[in-house]
Parts: structure tokens; sequence; C-alpha cells
């Protein structure tokens, strides 16, 4: 296989758990696709036909705590920031993504089930070339002290700083070469976080519902809450960076060059991907 070859699955994988959000049982099927035509998701409900929205950052409609995908009839798919993560590490171009929920199951709440589950069905190359893009000029998106840059570079570098007031996160730095497999080991097992005192709030606007330690790393000031600790010393700055890895897929390509992102959120790198789009529309 060429390495500049498009890819999809060889067989079908599945998926159960509950979600994160609503708390709901969800299943999710990844099957083979065919060349061009990126990621779709197909979005089912009892009694209704399943729709089709494709990872597009003009389909975002909600970035509050997750990524969530909609269509204009009001159906709609969230939290696919992780699976869309775990094509880009596994190198997948084309899927289609059958789900009996409105959002995706949180599983682990890394991506790393979700990479291992696209492994297992097996990834076949097929006769198209994957579509680059390819950073030439710099690029950047701000909001306050968080931003997110990216430069011409001829590989695919990251790096993500943030800076957390609860003692058990504080300032944390990552770099890595998305092209270096001991990175992407790192990065898929990164679990999303969040503080204790932030779950009730949480609960009471119809998010986190689904949220445990069994998903999820929680934080009560210089504590961790989780019996079995972290995976990485890294791991909060890490899945900071694996989000915005599955964000970035919502560009529709592979992207070649240096991205270097401060405190970067769902809102931020939706906004930084629709920027970098437009751009390109401009040149």
């Amino acid at each position: 296989m060429r390495s500049a070859d498009q890819t999809t699955l060889a067989s079908p994988a599945t998926l159960s758990g509950v979600t994160l959000h609503s708390g709901a049982e969800a299943r999710a099927t990844l099957s083979p696709a065919e060349a061009g035509s990126g990621v779709v998701f197909r979005a089912a409900i009892a009694g209704a036909p399943a729709r089709r929205i494709k990872a597009e950052a003009a389909n975002v409609i909600d970035t509050r705590l997750c990524t969530r995908l909609g269509d204009s009839g009001g159906r709609s798919i969230g939290t696919v920031e992780h699976v869309l993560a775990a094509l880009s590490i596994c190198g997948v171009d084309n899927v289609l993504i059958d789900v009996d929920a409105d959002e995706m199951p949180i599983l682990d709440g890394s991506a790393a089930p979700y990479i291992e589950a696209i492994r297992r069905a097996g990834i076949a190359p097929q006769n198209a070339a994957r579509r680059d893009l390819v950073i030439e000029a710099a690029i950047e998106v701000s909001d306050g002290a968080r931003s997110i840059r990216a430069e011409p570079h001829e590989g695919r570098l990251l790096s993500v700083d943030i800076d957390f007031e609860a003692g058990a996160i504080g300032a944390q730095a990552v770099r890595l070469d998305l092209d270096d497999e001991r990175d992407l080991a790192r990065l898929a097992r990164a679990r999303t976080f969040c503080r204790l005192s932030d779950i009730d709030a949480m609960r009471a606007n119809g998010l986190a519902r689904g949220g445990s330690l069994d998903n999820a790393i929680v934080v009560d000031g210089a504590r961790i809450l989780n019996a079995g600790g972290l995976r990485d010393p890294e791991e909060f700055a890490l899945h900071k960076a694996l989000d915005l890895v599955g964000d970035l897929r919502l560009a529709g390509a592979r992207l070649i060059g240096r991205i270097k992102a401060r405190r970067p959120g769902h809102d931020l790198n939706v906004r930084f991907v629709r920027a970098l789009l437009a751009s390109r529309d401009r040149a």
C-alpha cells in the first residue's frame, strides 16, 4: 500500500456503552465506506429513519463539553471527537458510523477502545490518493489567553499547553509528533477529566449524566479521585491534545504542519478549523 492511498475499514466494528452526557446506552457500528466519502455518521432514533451527518466543521452545532454535529432537520450526534481522533490516529480516511443514540458511547473516556476495535476490524487500502491539507502560511485564532496557531512544517507536529487552577492539574505541556507511534500511544490512552465541584452544575444542565470514575478522571483540588491514578504524568494535556486531533478531523483532510495550542477547547478548536478552511477558500 502506498503511503498516499486512502483507507477504510476491512470489516465492520461495533462498540456499545453508556454515553457521557445523556447517560443513555448507545451502540455504534463503524463500517467500510467508499473512497472520498470521508467520515459520515448515520444517526437513528426509534420510529424515524436514519439520517446522514458528515463530519465537517460546517455541521458543528454545539461545543459545550463535547463536539456535536447536526443537520437541518434537527438530528444530531454528540461526543464525536474521540472516535474522530481514533480514526486519525489509525490513518482511516473513509468510514460510515451507525449509532442508535444522539451521542457516541464514552467507553473508558479515551480513544483507546475505538482504536482497538478499528485495528481488530483491519484497515484496507483504497485506489484513491489521500487528500492532505498542507499548511502553507501561518494562521492563528485566539480568545484572550487561549490560542491555536498553525505554521508550515514538513511533518505533523502538535504542541498543547494547559493551565488549570485545580492543583491536581495545574500547568502541563506536551509536544507530540503525530507520525511517531510512541506519541500516538500516549495520546490514545488519555482520558477526559473534570473537577468534582463542576459535576452538579453540569448535570443540572443535562450534561455529564453518564460520567463516572470508569470513564473520566475526577479531581478535587490537589487530589485525583480515581483509584488507579493517572495513566501518564501529562494525561490532562494529552487529553486536550486528543480532543484537538479529533476536532481537526473536521477539516476533512489530514493536516500537514505544526500546530501550537494554548488552552484549547472544543469551541476554539472548531473556530480554528473554520478559519483554516476559509483561508484556503480565499487562496
